[in-house]
């Protein structure tokens, strides 16, 4: 394993800045925030010298006075997804024992949200970060790292000593548990309802649910349909129940990536005159509070929430407190929850 400094630069100063636009540093303060009162030329030898240099510039004295010198970042994919504030509380609840403050950053499952918030992060000189990544693509996250701003991966199966810390669960198992109720049940023709495929979430638990099939002898292509929506709420879910029911040979199951798609789906079933599980089986993922209060109770897919945040920062404070910190990595197992929302295929 690695320690957690290396890969670690010292951001650049404005010194650097003025040194290299041959400059005063009250001249690089002044294009940096006030440009109007710099002569187009010196002013645009400045921003060439951030550029080169990729300054950031820092904003921890303002920290500092807030007394937030200590604040970490929470990205979240959606802000609206209960998952989500689980999870949170989890992180708050452990970085408030360490005297740490929680500044949650809404990706909305878009990279350029997400960078933006690594740009905000850096400038703060925040402590570190916990990060659920939009997608494979950690470039954004290697270059807030360079910036002295560590971080821990959230629910990502990409971690290990290449990309320091993260805690995650087994997505594949939690697919594969579905996989095989549904099977079990004499379902033969499922239909999986994805977010983007960007999400690892996603292609983890797509790929359970192939392997259930494939362990019971059945061809994954002929048993599934895959159905991609742009997002992973409830309206994505709602207007899916269009596509789950095209077709000449409807499912008779559809395992959804999330419980806000399946706790959707069901109510545009419902606007058809359908219900689950008489005309459909429906299941999610993630056990939100909802998923029981619904009727049916709608079968999922448990996450540890709340002991996923925790646990994520955890790692990230030994991180913080620890100069010889090692990365680690910290998976958990889903739990299959059997509710009212999914039955045996009519005819079995």
């Amino acid at each position: 394993m690695s320690s957690s400094t290396e890969g670690l630069e010292r951001p650049v100063g404005i010194n650097e800045v003025a040194a290299r636009a041959g400059v005063s540093r009250a001249t690089v303060s002044n294009v940096l925030n006030r440009p109007h009162r710099v002569a187009e030329a010196t002013r645009r030898r400045v921003e060439e010298a951030v550029r080169e240099l990729d300054y950031v510039r820092n904003s921890s004295g303002r920290s500092l006075r807030s007394g937030r010198a200590d604040a970490v970042g929470l990205f979240v994919l959606d802000i609206t997804n209960p998952f989500f504030t689980e999870v949170a509380r989890g992180i708050e609840d452990e970085a408030a024992e360490s005297g740490r403050a929680v500044i949650l950053l809404n990706s909305a499952e878009r990279s350029g949200r997400q960078r933006r918030s690594a740009r905000m992060l850096a400038e703060q000189r925040a402590a570190g970060a916990v990060v659920m990544p939009v997608d494979d693509d950690l470039s954004d996250l290697f270059w807030l790292r360079r910036r002295g701003v560590p971080w821990v991966l959230l629910d990502h199966g990409g971690t290990g000593e290449a990309t320091g810390c993260g805690v995650s669960v087994d997505n594949r198992a939690g697919g594969l548990a579905v996989g095989r109720h549904l099977i079990g049940l004499g379902h033969e023709r499922i239909a999986f309802l994805s977010g983007p495929f960007a999400v690892r979430q996603c292609r983890d638990r797509l790929a359970g649910l192939r392997a259930a099939c494939a362990e019971s002898g059945l061809d994954p292509d002929a048993v599934i349909r895959l159905i991609e929506v742009p997002m992973l709420n409830a309206g994505s879910g709602e207007r899916a129940a269009e596509k789950v029911l095209g077709g000449a040979a409807r499912p008779g199951a559809v395992f959804c990536a999330n419980d806000q798609l399946a706790l959707g789906l069901l109510k545009g079933l419902g606007e058809r005159g359908l219900r689950a599980p008489g005309d459909l089986s429906v299941v999610g993922y993630d056990d939100v509070d909802a998923a029981a209060l619904v009727h049916p109770g709608l079968t999922t897919v448990a996450q540890p929430k709340y002991d996923l945040g925790r646990a994520a920062m955890r790692l990230l404070g030994d991180e913080l407190d620890d100069p010889g910190h090692r990365h680690l990595r910290c998976r958990f197992t889903p739990e299959l929850v059997v509710r009212g929302s999914t039955a045996a295929r009519r005819g079995t």
